[in-house]
């Protein structure tokens, strides 16, 4: 959205293993399979393709040695793994409402797909127990290779076998979707928020539908809640008279760009209110903001961890939202809309379309981040160029955001 200043600009100111596993039982949809059921698979259409992303999960404190776990002692022909994989990545794009139909049939790969599936079903520890007595890797070597080094050593051998296997994979998609939903399940958040991370740049750059991607909003966001179990932060006694906005401006004259939204949600506090003597855990985390155009979706990093994943609409045709990496500067909590030539439109008019906050470009300062006046429309591409947002999202980020913090923005 085109806006003109007429005023100077302002001074700148996210595992552990868990409880003992159920005794193996056998399983009449095994993942893996015998000789002659490998045989009946059908024949498929192409290889199994290897997609790149320009981020990388960094599972390097993980424990390494699952990294080095051999495969099963058989794989299965290159043929029938990569029909079985060609089901599993049909299976894994599909949201939430449109699995069950992918399932449907006798074939040993949908056999094995809905064995994994309990993973996302909380039976994760049924899985674990039913791969243990697994001799053939349906889907192949690689795939083998990640389900060896999360039977033998858990979400800390998975994390450090994805470490060291083709990122954008289908199966290192699908392992790392399984390490994201394990470690929640098991409350460790770090763990959770690297795989995350992997998971939401992965699926994007290998062309998930964005209603896809956007099933990862709930995990995200709660890895945000319990960013203060694995981000690094300092501990502040809060003064008589102090506040938030004090608090951050002494913090931000030590070069850490942080806004009162995000020491609050990240101490769990659920408003503003400060007590005398209380202790506040001050994130020091570098916080980061990424959107991807083709997808109107952007979302929130702390330290390279997603910890927000917001719904967006983009530019129209003809109109743009520019690529690149940007600067906040002008951030205005009642934003009013100056059109070209036009008269100024007030806050909360219902014809201003920049809607609840404005945080806008030091580069170009007709574009920024803002509100809506149009909820519908989000998730579209109707703006003037901004990145326009449903307006409780804005709000949020609005107090979580300072100036000088980086967007970028992708194709």
């Amino acid at each position: 959205m085109r806006r003109t200043f007429v005023f100077a600009l302002l001074p700148l100111g996210l595992l552990a293993c868990g409880d003992s596993e159920p005794e193996a039982k056998d399983s009449d949809d095994p993942l893996f399979l015998s000789l002659e059921d490998l045989e009946a698979l059908e024949t498929p259409a192409a290889e199994d393709p290897v997609l790149s992303g320009p981020v990388e999960a960094d599972f390097s404190d993980a424990d390494q040695q699952g990294a080095q776990l051999e495969p099963a002692s058989a794989a299965p022909s290159p043929v029938s793994a990569a029909s079985a994989l060609e089901s599993l990545a049909a299976w894994h794009r599909g949201t939430v409402a449109e699995r069950p139909s992918l399932l449907r049939g006798a074939s040993s790969s949908i056999k094995g797909i809905r064995s994994l599936s309990r993973v996302w079903e909380g039976e994760a520890g049924t899985y674990r127990a039913n791969l243990r007595t697994s001799t053939e890797g349906a889907f192949g070597e690689e795939f083998a290779r990640y389900a060896t080094a999360w039977v033998d050593k858990g979400t800390d051998g998975l994390g450090a076998a994805l470490a060291s296997g083709p990122v954008g994979s289908v199966a290192h998609l699908v392992w790392t979707d399984v390490l994201a939903e394990d470690a929640i399940a098991n409350d460790d958040y770090r763990n959770a928020g690297v795989a995350l991370s992997s998971l939401l740049t992965g699926m994007l750059d290998a062309g998930y539908a964005r209603e896809r991607v956007l099933e990862l909003q709930p995990r995200i966001a709660l890895v945000g809640r319990n960013a203060n179990t694995f981000l690094p932060f300092e501990d502040y006694t809060v003064a008589a008279g102090d506040s938030y906005w004090l608090i951050c401006r002494e913090i931000r004259k030590q070069g850490l760009l942080v806004n009162q939204g995000w020491i609050s949600d990240f101490n769990h506090k659920r408003n503003y209110s400060l007590r005398a003597g209380e202790t506040l855990k001050i994130p020091q985390s570098k916080l980061s903001v990424f959107a991807w155009r083709g997808q109107r979706l952007m979302a929130l990093f702390a330290d390279g961890i997603p910890v927000r994943l917001y719904a967006v609409s983009m530019g129209q045709k003809g109109k743009p939202t520019p690529l690149g990496s940007f600067t906040l500067a002008i951030c205005e909590k009642e934003p009013v809309y100056y059109p070209p030539g036009g008269s100024p439109v007030p806050y909360k008019n219902a014809d201003n379309p920049l809607g609840e906050r404005w945080m806008g470009f030091k580069e170009d300062t007709q574009y920024g981040l803002h509100g809506t006046n149009s909820e519908d429309t989000i998730g579209s591409y109707e703006s003037g160029g901004c990145v326009r947002m449903h307006n409780a999202d804005a709000i949020e980020l609005f107090d979580i955001l300072s100036p000088g913090i980086k967007v970028t923005i992708s194709s």
